[in-house]
């Protein structure tokens, strides 16, 4: 039998006494630690918003009028410090067509899920996006769309899809990679069947005799939380990314369909759609590993 000596007695008395005591203290650390975190996030969003609207956004505008081609560089920076911020890792999978960032012009199509798909999709290689026309009514956010070619359309007037899709060839042919959603809006459940309005395009594309293709990429996060649905507040959403845990977002790139034979555009919104759901359902996706705040 071993023999307990007064001071072991007291301090094992003494812990079973305090150690309840410490697990409100440690949430209450957490909490605060975590608040902080939050709120050093939101703190530097909110400087790379302002720095990017008072300083950088005059010189975009001068390079884009200037030196077109070089019009990627500070919205890949932008792009890149916002997913950070919002702790946004982008995964990129399949085959990278080696010209995506140079001299290959091409109508991406991919599924929507969230705002976030902008900036990952903007960090990994130039281009324009197509985007619903109340976007060019927000404040601040407006400018930036502009300052990277944004075309916006009505989707609620038929009458503003030609005009839309001629601002779409225009990009294109001037040797740009233009983004298109064509589900129209954002869904939590994967990708939903594809509107054909703006594969229009695809059949001039055709007509010109150059060397265009389309490259449809799958859009998938690690968690349901990443997801931005239809008319959701965009700044609650900013706070539950940066208050949530690191999440991941897959761009994964399937085959490329090429232009070699005509096709009529309902044809080629379905061969899209078909080739991003297959690998939607077919990635496996795990969680970054949780990091402090």
């Amino acid at each position: 039998m071993r023999l307990v000596s007064p001071n072991e007695t007291l301090m094992t008395r003494s812990a079973r006494i305090h150690t309840p005591m410490l697990y409100p203290i440690l949430q209450l650390i957490s909490r605060v630690l975590l608040k902080a975190g939050v709120a050093l996030r939101a703190i530097g969003l909110t400087l790379v918003i302002s720095i990017s609207f008072l300083m950088l956004a005059p010189i975009q505008w001068a390079i884009l009028r200037l030196r077109p081609r070089s019009g990627w560089v500070l919205p890949r920076l932008f792009y890149g410090s916002v997913l950070r911020l919002v702790k946004v890792q982008v995964k990129v999978s399949g085959r990278v067509p080696q010209d995506m960032r140079r001299n290959m012009a091409a109508l991406v199509v991919t599924n929507h899920v969230s705002w976030t798909d902008i900036p990952a999709l903007g960090a990994l290689f130039p281009a324009a996006f197509v985007a619903k026309s109340e976007v060019g009514r927000w404040p601040i956010i407006r400018t930036f769309a502009r300052l990277v070619n944004t075309i916006f359309v009505d989707r609620g007037a038929r009458a503003s899809i030609p005009l839309t899709n001629a601002a779409m060839l225009t990009q294109i042919e001037a040797g740009e990679h233009v983004v298109l959603f064509p589900e129209a809006t954002t869904h939590a459940n994967g990708p939903q069947p594809f509107h054909s309005s703006h594969f229009a395009i695809v059949e001039e594309l055709h007509n010109r005799g150059r060397d265009y293709a389309i490259q449809p990429i799958a859009i998938r996060y690690s968690s349901a939380h990443a997801a931005w649905i239809g008319d959701d507040a965009l700044l609650p959403h900013v706070f539950a990314l940066m208050r949530g845990a690191p999440v991941t977002c897959q761009l994964i790139f399937c085959e490329p369909l090429t232009l070699d034979e005509r096709l009529p555009r309902r044809a080629i919104a379905q061969a899209c759609y078909e080739r991003i759901v297959a690998a939607y359902a077919g990635a496996a996706l795990t969680s970054p590993p949780a990091r402090a705040s």
